[in-house]
C-alpha cells in the first residue's frame, strides 16, 4: 500500500497490472494435482485491487473481459500519472500448470 501512495506524491508514470484470481494459484495447483486437490490455505475473497488504488489516487481499471486488455494497456500507458490495471483472471489451477513437477 505504501507503494501506491510514493507513485501518487511524486506522480511517478507507472503502469500497475495485477493478476487478480483470489487464490494462491501456484500452490493450489500443486495441491490439486499431488494432494488429490485437498486444498489448504490457498483460497481467499477477491481484493478490489482498482478501488484501493483510486482511493490512493491512481487512475484504475478493472478488466474482466480479455479483448478489453490491449486497450486498457494502451489507456494506462498513456496517462500521465500512475496507473493500475486489475486484471480478473481465471483461477491458475484450471490450467495446465506443471507446478507439482517444478517443486520436486
Amino acid at each position: 500500500m505504501g507503494e501506491l501512495e510514493t507513485v501518487v506524491r511524486k506522480q511517478i508514470p507507472l503502469a500497475i497490472i495485477v493478476f487478480s484470481n483470489a487464490a494462491y494459484g501456484w500452490i493450489k495447483a500443486s495441491q490439486k494435482t499431488g494432494y488429490d486437490a485437498r486444498y489448504f490455505s490457498v483460497d481467499f475473497s477477491r481484493t478490489d485491487h482498482a478501488r484501493i488504488a483510486a482511493a490512493y489516487g491512481l487512475k484504475t481499471w478493472t478488466v474482466e473481459d480479455p479483448s478489453e486488455i490491449e486497450a486498457v494497456v494502451r489507456a494506462a500507458v498513456a496517462h500521465d500519472g500512475p496507473t493500475l490495471i486489475d486484471v480478473i483472471s481465471q483461477p491458475l489451477e484450471e490450467t495446465a500448470v506443471p507446478v507439482s513437477q517444478w517443486m520436486g
